[in-house]
């Protein structure tokens, strides 16, 4: 029993943010609810409730795009709803007016959202508008205007909320999704020896790869949340596209190891390069989650000079082999691999070298130690 508590222990532990997303979307809701149930009075206050737990992202700034998009798009829906309602009079039974009137109200806003999907709130609530039970009794407009006010106050609500409770800001979400990016790449560069002697599995490559898609797909969305931080004044940190475009060469880089490495090379480069490839890959992959050590903990980063030390050794010996005759007697194809490798890794080394200074950009100045004079 003891050993099960500690292992929930050790995973609510392990999942901060997830549990602080949590409490904010139960906060955001409950107060939604209380204001437009409790002190607004409005008719439909679940409407309030859910776009409160819908704008609830896990970032300030992937909130207020979300608090953005939804009060658009529900102005959006709602005022042209009324256009049409009041265009197109459809009294209850008449079946081809309602039709009609749906139409219109449909179809350009149908196209909005193909475009601009973050307004798909938009359509639906010119669907209130016409066929809510409300919009039959009272009219299209006293409906429009609750739907408003309940998707505006649940929007507002949820803004709030992200703002002054516990709040995430997008580029520690970033630098945290950033690290792990790091952590697998470094993870798949390590699987470079034993492609290259054709004793790896080309499914682990594969799965590798596609994580660290993933990966970077989050970091790129949390980029965009940052920057829409820093339009808005809610952060004082750096661009965080630069960072975001490293991440995406780096990734690029290993890309190109993929392909050069796809097929076991012959023995005797195998053999030739064994050793200082293993260099290369064992600095490489250290450096790369010491940075993201660097960046979770928003310290200075890692020395580059070994990994740049190792793959100049490592590009000497390539050098070597074509000036001793070991490439001439092998085939085209595997020369432009063997090249090929070699553009790939000085490539990594000169992103590796971006990645160094895109991390001390972001951590905190050293303040320098005061003279003994003063």
């Amino acid at each position: 029993m003891g050993d099960r508590w500690a292992a929930v222990r050790a995973w609510v532990i392990g999942h901060p943010s997830e549990f602080r997303l949590g409490l904010r979307i139960l906060i955001a809701g409950m107060a939604a609810f209380f204001v437009t149930d409790v002190v607004l009075g409005l008719p439909q206050s679940y409407w309030a409730v859910l776009t409160a737990v819908i704008v609830m992202q896990a970032s300030l700034g992937g909130a207020l795009k979300a608090s953005i998009d939804r009060i658009v798009g529900t102005i959006a829906g709602a005022l042209w709803g009324v256009i049409i309602a009041l265009a197109v009079p459809h009294p209850h039974g008449s079946s081809w007016l309602l039709a009609t009137a749906l139409t219109l109200a449909l179809a350009p806003l149908a196209l909005l959202v193909a475009f601009k999907p973050a307004y798909r709130i938009a359509p639906a609530t010119a669907i209130i508008v016409l066929l809510g039970s409300g919009a039959q009794e009272a009219g299209p407009i006293l409906p429009a205007l609750h739907r408003v006010m309940e998707i505006g106050v649940g929007s507002l609500v949820g803004l709030a909320v992200a703002l002054l409770v516990l709040p995430a800001r997008a580029h520690r979400l970033l630098a945290d999704e950033a690290a792990a990016v790091l952590g697998i790449l470094a993870e798949q560069i390590e699987q470079l020896p034993a492609r290259l002697a054709g004793t790896a599995e080309a499914a682990v490559w594969q799965q590798i790869g596609d994580r660290r898609r993933k990966a970077q797909d989050k970091a790129e969305a949390l980029a965009e949340e940052a920057k829409r931080e820093r339009r808005n004044r809610l952060t004082d940190t750096p661009d965080p596209e630069p960072l975001a475009r490293t991440l995406r060469r780096l990734g690029v880089d290993l890309a190109q190891i993929g392909r050069v490495s796809g097929e076991a090379w012959d023995a005797i480069l195998v053999e030739r390069l064994a050793e200082p490839l293993s260099t290369v890959v064992e600095v490489t992959a250290s450096f790369l989650r010491a940075c993201g050590t660097a960046l979770h903990s928003r310290t200075a980063p890692p020395p580059i000079e070994p990994v740049s030390a190792a793959m100049d050794r490592l590009s000497a010996i390539v050098a070597g082999l074509r000036q001793d005759g070991t490439t001439r007697p092998l085939s085209g194809p595997t020369v432009e691999r063997l090249f090929g490798l070699g553009f790939a890794l000085d490539q990594m080394r000169r992103d590796a070298e971006d990645l160094s200074e895109r991390i001390a950009e972001l951590a905190p100045p050293v303040e320098a130690p005061e003279s003994a004079d003063a």
